[in-house]
């Protein structure tokens, strides 16, 4: 996985040096359901689930200089078929409380939509969030996604939960990018 650099941090691929990091966050009750998974109960969960997001590949670590420890992750996934034929991924997106409203994930996002459409070459990336995610919503926003609807997706608790999709083309990337 290729790094990529902004002006404040660092996305790389990441390490199972950066379990004790990863676990420090992923276990924060309100961390993970704003992302849409449930909060680690344990190390070794969060080994597990760190060793396959690095087979996956797929994810990178946010690091902010000049520290190496990871304090997020920012991956593009291919979420179904359709998606994987059309030749767009979705972006999602974790960072640890407390560096929101840093603008950190605007920043990290922007450097993702980058590599996604002018190396990966994708015709559109997608983004969603829960409706009672206010700041993750703030970040689609800020980097110029287009609503598009509603998804219906399985949550970890066992129910459904309504996600507001939104998608960004090469197009409009090109329209918003000096």
């Amino acid at each position: 996985m290729k790094s990529l650099e902004t002006k404040r941090m660092i996305l790389r691929a990441l390490s199972l040096e950066d379990l004790e990091e990863f676990n420090r966050y992923a276990k924060k009750p309100h961390i993970g359901p704003m992302a849409g998974w449930a909060p680690h109960t344990s190390l070794e969960e969060s080994r597990a689930i760190l060793n396959m997001m690095i087979k996956e590949n797929e994810v990178w670590g946010i690091t902010v200089k000049p520290s190496p420890k990871i304090v997020g992750t920012i991956g593009l996934h291919v979420r179904n078929f359709h998606n994987a034929v059309l030749n767009q991924k979705e972006v999602g997106y974790v960072i640890d409380d407390v560096f929101w409203g840093q603008g950190l994930m605007v920043e990290a996002v922007k450097a993702v939509l980058d590599y996604a459409f002018f190396e990966l070459e994708l015709t559109k990336v997608l983004c969603g969030h829960a409706k009672n995610n206010l700041q993750s919503k703030r970040v689609i926003e800020k980097c110029g996604f287009t609503p598009t609807g509603i998804d219906l997706r399985d949550h970890f608790d066992g129910t459904k939960i309504e996600i507001l999709m939104y998608e960004m083309t090469i197009n409009q990337y090109k329209e918003l990018t000096p």
